[in-house]
């Protein structure tokens, strides 16, 4: 109806962070000229950012293209039980982490601070106190230094690695009468955070798109799975990728009816296992890789019978005591992975990536995240520290710095915490 009456008026609606479970944004994009998307990290939160970050590698990934930060904060909101204010500088930083990570606009919710009504103290961009506040100022000098750099418009992220993530399996995994309780948002912050810690910047995409492009292949708890999904997992690995599933995937089809054969069933000659039962982890058990190196397993354990595949790490403690715990498979020119629990997934994490040949953005101190934007004939790294602390950050090559002198190229760049850098190279 809308393209009837305005054809020529882009269509847009916004998303809101990672609690519509029961709203499938992979139903809407393709409806929508750009996707939009609001977000309110909790200030109190030190790692609200790397939610954020999810958030935003899956409203980037959803249409392959910039897209638009179109609530956020300029401050505190009001519908938490304690609702901090942002501190100075981190507006602009959060700000910048969404454009770093594909946005091509920030926006804010709201203009003007209401003196009645249900959200009189939700912050604003003209708050209570008129244009001598701090939100207001902090606000006004995001837009000037915004205007100093239209050359990022249309600039595009790229990512060697894609999560997977779907709304069906999503709602499926969490309906009750199931082995143990899991959480679809856990398991994937679980496995997205060392991504983001190690700065490998990664796409959250649709179990359907075309995995060709990616060096690595992520699945966290894709409890529901077609048989179109596992033929794309198939003809990836096949062709070449790498690829890491955890537990408690490919159970189901798509009408929540369990796959028969041995789970999972879908996958089976890709992972080179069966696992026969589960088995929920109430305390952590002890894991021990091929190496001798000892870790743990949380969450879950799968009893796996290998076929095929070789045992990685093997439980030494709990009823699966020396079954396979963690497997490796060639398929094909690729290779599968299998996590029958929840290891220590920063280290496992940190080796899948190497020998897949995916590298990071940048080898920064903890807690700089950097993300590299494309153009047609310049890129564009932009750094935020989200640590307490002032960093250097040694650059691969001499590069200006946007934001201060846009003339001169430096071989390295002192971050004050909440501090942001971008860099033409």
């Amino acid at each position: 109806m809308l393209r009837r009456v305005t054809p020529d008026v882009p269509i847009t609606t916004n998303f809101v962070g990672l609690v519509q479970k029961a709203l499938d944004w992979h139903t809407w994009t393709p409806h929508e000229d750009v996707v939009s998307l609001d977000s309110y990290p909790d200030p109190g939160d030190p790692r609200a950012h790397v939610e954020a970050a999810f958030a935003y590698d899956l409203v980037r990934s959803a249409k392959d293209r910039p897209w638009l930060l179109l609530e956020q904060a300029p401050s505190a909101v009001n519908w938490r039980p304690r609702n901090s204010p942002k501190p100075p500088g981190a507006m602009r930083l959060g700000s910048w982490q969404a454009i770093a990570q594909g946005a091509d606009a920030v926006l804010f919710f709201q203009w003007r601070q209401t003196a009645g009504g249900a959200e009189k103290f939700h912050s604003a961009m003209v708050p209570h106190g008129g244009r001598d506040t701090r939100t207001f100022r902090e606000t006004a000098a995001l837009g000037r230094e915004l205007a100093r750099v239209p050359e990022l418009a249309g600039t595009r992220v790229r990512a060697d690695v894609a999560l997977l993530h779907d709304w069906p399996s999503w709602c499926g995994l969490e309906l009750d009468s199931h082995p143990a309780r899991l959480d679809q948002l856990e398991t994937h912050l679980a496995h997205y955070a060392p991504l983001f810690d190690a700065n490998i910047t990664c796409d959250v995409v649709h179990p359907s798109r075309d995995l060709t492009r990616y060096r690595l292949v992520v699945v966290p708890n894709l409890y529901l799975m077609e048989q179109a999904t596992a033929d794309n997992l198939r003809a990836y690995v096949r062709a070449g990728g790498h690829l890491v599933v955890s537990y408690f995937t490919g159970i189901v089809d798509g009408c929540d009816r369990a796959y028969l054969g041995g789970h999972p069933a879908p996958l089976r000659d890709v992972l080179g296992l069966r696992v026969d039962e589960f088995w929920p982890l109430d305390e952590p058990v002890e894991l021990e890789f091929a190496d001798g190196t000892p870790d743990a397993g949380t969450i879950w354990a799968d009893w796996i019978e290998p076929e095929g595949a070789e045992a990685v790490a093997s439980f030494v403690s709990g009823e699966p005591a020396g079954r396979p715990a963690i497997t490796r498979h060639a398929f094909g020119d690729g290779v599968a992975w299998y996590l029958g629990t929840r290891p220590g997934l920063a280290a496992l994490l940190g080796r899948v990536t190497a020998e897949a040949g995916v590298t990071p953005v940048l080898a920064a101190p903890p807690g700089v995240q950097a993300v590299v934007r494309h153009g047609a004939e310049s890129a564009y790294l932009i750094l935020l520290n989200h640590g307490t602390e002032p960093v250097t950050v040694d650059l691969p090559s001499a590069a200006p710095d946007l934001l201060t002198d846009p003339s001169r190229p430096v071989g390295a760049v002192r971050l004050a915490p909440r501090g942001v850098a971008v860099l033409k190279g």
